[in-house]
């Protein structure tokens, strides 16, 4: 591709994923996206941008699902019920004031306060 043609919409995905393995190897070598991008490009197997191979770094990082936690077997502490000392507390229950609040058209204003 000559320099400074845009590629074709969706190139640099596909030009990603063939390069995938290498990509993959090379950043567990504790290769950086810098270096990576320039030797790919030396070697001819990319044409894409920096900026779009960082990109495709991010996205592709995001996208790879949460490792699911192994759970050891319990353990007794794990089972342990809550302590007494601290009783699970109820919601409180509040009762309304018996007495009901007066009717202002009959009730006397100096009543009041």
């Amino acid at each position: 591709m000559p320099p400074g043609k845009r590629l074709r919409k969706d190139m640099a995905k596909i030009q990603y994923k063939v390069c995938k393995e290498v990509i993959d190897s090379l950043l567990a070598q504790g290769h950086n996206q810098k270096m990576i991008h320039d030797k790919l490009t030396e070697e001819g197997r990319f044409t894409m941008a920096y900026s779009s191979f960082t990109q495709i770094l991010r996205n592709a990082e995001r996208n790879i699902p949460p490792a699911k936690p192994v759970k050891a077997t319990s353990s007794p502490a794990e089972n342990r019920q809550p302590s007494p000392a601290f009783p699970q507390r109820q919601p409180g229950i509040i009762k309304a004031e018996s007495k009901t609040f007066p009717d202002p058209r009959t009730m006397n204003p100096n009543d009041s306060f």
